[in-house]
């Protein structure tokens, strides 16, 4: 049987064609063979576009036209006497991380290494003495296919929102651990769902709510 042709997409992944129609996707895609239990996978940094078939899979590099900007009946749709962004226009430089293993292995971890490749650390400049007192980590999940997605202060008072994640389109429980306020919970979720709690730190208190944080 061919393989398979997965992507991300926002908050899971897709099918995507194996036709050699160009897709898009996020962060990664993937090509699953289910006969052999193999999966290779390719992580960007900003090359969205690639398409795939009979086992040979394209990654778009360049785009140079203008945005839709073909003229119509002789009406200009991007004017020519001033400078217009083009796209892909300049130095460019790709990165890829390529990987394979079993089905399993790298569907529970490209979801997560495409975030910690994509999302840059912040670099403060400061010089500790040293000599203070070690502190424990703001927040933890006891499984790694789980992300915190956001935190962040409520829109109303003064609570702690935390957003969770599951990325791999499995059931799962997990436990997050706010060890900082002596403060944990085991929490369900279900295949790719998105799960937002708000923690009251004062009455030590966990409320499920929605995305908009009840505000409508």
């Amino acid at each position: 049987k061919k393989a398979e042709y997965h992507g991300q997409v926002a908050y899971g992944r897709d099918r995507l064609p194996e036709d050699r129609i160009e897709a898009v996707a996020q962060k990664w895609v993937a090509v699953i063979s289910r006969k052999r239990n193999m999966a290779m996978t390719c992580i960007n940094n900003g090359s969205y576009g690639s398409d795939f078939r009979d086992g040979e899979l394209r990654l778009s590099l360049l785009r140079s036209a203008g945005y839709s900007a073909h003229p119509i009946s002789g009406r200009d749709s991007m004017p020519a006497n001033r400078f217009s962004t083009r796209i892909d226009q300049g130095e460019r430089c790709f990165s890829f991380w390529i990987n394979a293993g079993s089905i399993a292995n790298r569907m529970d971890s490209v979801d997560r290494e495409a975030l910690a490749i994509n999302e840059k650390p912040m670099a403060l400049s400061f010089f500790p003495s040293g000599e203070g007192r070690e502190l424990n980590p703001f927040i933890t999940v006891d499984d790694p296919c789980v992300q915190i997605a956001a935190i962040k202060k409520s829109e109303k008072g003064a609570k702690l929102v935390v957003r969770l994640f599951e990325s791999t389109g499995r059931k799962r429980s997990v436990t997050i651990n706010l060890r900082f306020a002596a403060m944990k919970k085991r929490i369900r979720l279900g295949c790719f769902e998105v799960k937002t709690m708000i923690i009251d730190l004062d009455r030590k208190t966990w409320r499920e709510t929605d995305l908009m944080e009840g505000i409508h």
